[in-house]
């Protein structure tokens, strides 16, 4: 129900008490329902999620900041060439040293195949060495190539352009930043970004110290807000609550069943509306009319309702009387209800704000139901 349907039954409930006074001979309930609605904070809502700004200042020199003459450039071919002439070399001794010496009965002796088979191992092992060093220079090439003079990039972008896996990129870009390569890099601590300036990196320890700041400040307006709440949530919620209890009260004094149901129903839908309030004092304005206002008034009828009902001579009034209280109370009950859902909406909204996240990421990632039908 929208909040025009919820002040169409508050006129409903306003009309009904009237009725139900008039008709016990009472004065006519003044209706001065003021309602006021507005925010207490306008709270810090700016999260530092992206730093993509950063790189707003590319510069025309980023090659000042990136080695043209990576470390294992050239040690990397010397020893791919010496690992291969090596191999070559002594893998042919080794091979002809056995031949001869399985010929010869055993006569060279067994130093000489025990050397030849060493500097063969150490051979492969430099081989290796410079396969792993070419690599790595290959590899540093192609970062470069994908920033694409650009200061600034993540980690994830990276990992999927180069088609690395994030944590070897990381251990890559670490050792490679140790090795100079990048005179300046920096990955920043929740490794998820990669910057090769000093300036861009203090831009970014910057924004880092600013969103600090501004968790800071949001947390002691939190405070603030909920110190200020705190004592006029109590007060409020003790005064609603000593309504409810003695609107029980007097139910206890009723016998009749059918109005015993009802105010059954409006006590544990009141009391559910104060325990929403509890968990969420900012909504505190919210229910204020519902506990200054609705409360006394529909305590006042079940008073009125108790006294007639005691009366021993039940005339057509006291009936009527009686009838308006009780469609009253359904009216209020319809209006509670109304309320206690509405203060679920943030709630619901948070819920499809999620689900929306979700259904995005799934799209994103080539998981949703449309992506499956279509492989």
């Amino acid at each position: 129900m929208s909040k025009r349907d919820f002040y169409n039954l508050e006129d409903e409930i306003t009309a009904k008490v009237k009725d139900a006074l008039k008709a016990i001979d009472v004065a006519n309930i003044k209706r001065d329902f003021n309602y006021k609605a507005e925010d207490t904070i306008n709270q810090f809502k700016s999260k530092f999620s992206d730093y993509t700004h950063l790189d707003k200042k590319t510069k025309n020199n980023v090659e000042m900041y990136i080695n043209r003459k990576p470390p294992g450039r050239v040690s990397g071919i010397v020893c791919i060439v010496f690992g291969a002439v090596g191999i070559s070399l002594y893998g042919i001794s080794l091979l002809s040293f056995t031949i001869v010496n399985i010929i010869s009965g055993g006569i060279i002796g067994t130093s000489v195949f025990v050397l030849l088979f060493l500097l063969f191992i150490i051979s492969i092992a430099v081989l290796l060495k410079g396969l792993n060093l070419k690599k790595r220079v290959d590899r540093f090439k192609r970062y470069v190539r994908i920033m694409d003079r650009r200061t600034y990039i993540s980690i994830r972008d990276l990992s999927k352009l180069s088609k690395q896996k994030e944590r070897f990129l990381i251990k890559d870009l670490e050792k490679m930043i140790d090795m100079g390569m990048f005179y300046q890099g920096h990955i920043d601590e929740e490794k998820a970004h990669f910057m090769i300036t000093d300036e861009v990196y203090n831009d970014y320890l910057n924004l880092k110290r600013q969103e600090i700041e501004n968790k800071n400040k949001e947390q002691r307006l939190e405070e603030e807000v909920e110190s200020s709440y705190g004592k006029d949530v109590q007060s409020t919620l003790k005064v609603g609550r000593d309504y409810i209890k003695e609107i029980k009260s007097v139910k206890n004094e009723l016998y009749r069943e059918e109005i015993s149901m009802k105010l059954d129903k409006l006590s544990n839908v009141s009391e559910e509306i104060l325990k929403q309030i509890e968990k969420n004092p900012k909504k505190v304005e919210e229910v204020n009319k519902f506990i200054n206002h609705y409360l006394p008034i529909t305590l006042k009828l079940i008073n009125s309702y108790e006294e007639l009902n005691s009366q021993a001579l039940q005339g057509e009034n006291i009936q009527k009387a009686k009838i308006e209280i009780e469609e009253s109370i359904d009216l209020i009950n319809k209006a509670f209800e109304n309320l206690l859902d509405d203060l679920f909406e943030d709630i619901r909204l948070d819920i499809s704000t999620d689900i929306s996240v979700l259904k995005t990421l799934f799209k994103q990632e080539g998981l949703d139901e449309e992506d499956f039908k279509n492989k």
